[in-house]
């Protein structure tokens, strides 16, 4: 039986709580509902634990705002703020979040040290783009429209902003220029930002060549004209990430050993929401800009999710032909060794998918 939607607007839910954000981020614990316990319309409350929204984390957004959760018998209660997955991740496993959303590289760097993370659903692929000054694109000598591996080296030389080390954005960027010859520590300069925001100003008054950050954000600039698009990973610019899922939804194993019908409703929500993407993607690109990414100019969006609306994985699964092309990618450029986790132990049944 299909349950009735919450009576809390929709606004309110996806806010950025930040006096919340504060006491979860700092890992002293939650005083807030227990885990999967019922709010007053009769739905298991589950924790989640997000960072400001991106095209990265649509898919949850879109759960979210839509109320699919309740569909599914789920009151999912979002945080939304600034912190890293790193931080994120702190907070969840002190108690903080039932669930929070990160990137893969961040998921399996910490299972490699034993954190016992696992994966509740693949929420993106690496809707990622790269984005350079205008000015600094047309002294390159190469086009936007030439080969990838031109286009990859020609970014020596340059400074790149991204996400902090160890996040799926900056090692996916270490990763592309060493594919196509470059030295990621000596040929160009690799900048982590933590604040989005700071990107597009950055690249319109030249303090950053370009950026490597998920769509929609250095987006503003290729509308003003201050950025040029240079590589889209949804678009399928670089093939070898066809089959990478480059941010999950993860909670512990002992949530999943104590919650199981509440992992599988989180996994339900989401693969519910990717199929509605996939049905009818202009009707969930004008939803989730009306209720989302409102204030993200309309022309910035249209282009932004032109990019990103085929990049969310097939029923929001892992499966463990994405866990292999992710080891393939990665294994070879990481201190970590990826060979301590089993598949088993770091996918949760309902988001395996079809392998």
């Amino acid at each position: 039986m299909k349950h009735q939607p919450r009576r809390w607007p929709a606004s309110r839910r996806i806010a950025v709580l930040l006096a919340a954000g504060a006491l979860a981020l700092t890992g002293c614990g939650s005083n807030g509902v227990s885990a999967a316990a019922e709010s007053s319309d009769g739905l298991a409350t589950v924790r989640v634990g997000l960072a400001i929204p991106t095209f990265n984390t649509a898919l949850i957004n879109y759960v979210l705002q839509e109320d699919i959760d309740s569909e599914h018998g789920l009151n999912m209660v979002p945080t939304m703020g600034g912190a890293g997955s790193t931080n994120l991740v702190a907070a969840l496993r002190s108690g903080s979040f039932d669930v929070v959303g990160i990137g893969t590289a961040t998921a399996v760097d910490a299972n490699a040290e034993g954190a016992g993370l696992v994966v509740v659903g693949g929420t993106g692929g690496l809707i990622n783009n790269i984005v350079l000054n205008s000015k600094v694109a047309e002294g390159l000598g190469v086009g936007p429209d030439d080969p990838i591996e031109d286009r990859i080296r020609a970014l020596k030389g340059l400074t790149i902003a991204s996400s902090p080390p160890g996040s799926s954005s900056n090692s996916t960027l270490r990763y592309l220029v060493e594919k196509y010859g470059l030295n990621p520590d000596r040929d160009l300069s690799i900048v982590p930002v933590s604040d989005p925001s700071a990107i597009v100003a950055g690249i319109r008054q030249g303090k950053f060549d370009g950026s490597f950050f998920g769509v929609g954000i250095a987006d503003v600039n290729i509308a003003d004209g201050s950025g040029e698009l240079w590589v889209s990973l949804p678009r399928g610019d670089v093939e070898a990430f066809d089959d990478l899922v480059g941010v999950v939804l993860v909670t512990t194993k002992k949530y999943l050993r104590e919650n199981p019908k509440a992992v599988e409703a989180v996994h339900a929500s989401l693969a519910d929401a990717q199929r509605r993407v996939e049905a009818d993607p202009i009707k969930v690109g004008e939803a989730l800009h009306e209720k989302t990414f409102e204030k993200l100019d309309k022309d910035v969006f249209d282009a932004a999710w032109e990019q990103a609306k085929d990049g969310f994985p097939d029923g929001a699964a892992f499966t463990s032909e994405n866990w292999q092309t992710y080891q393939d990618l990665f294994q070879p450029s990481s201190e970590k060794d990826f060979s301590v986790i089993k598949y088993e132990d770091l996918v949760a049944p309902p988001a395996r998918g079809v392998s």
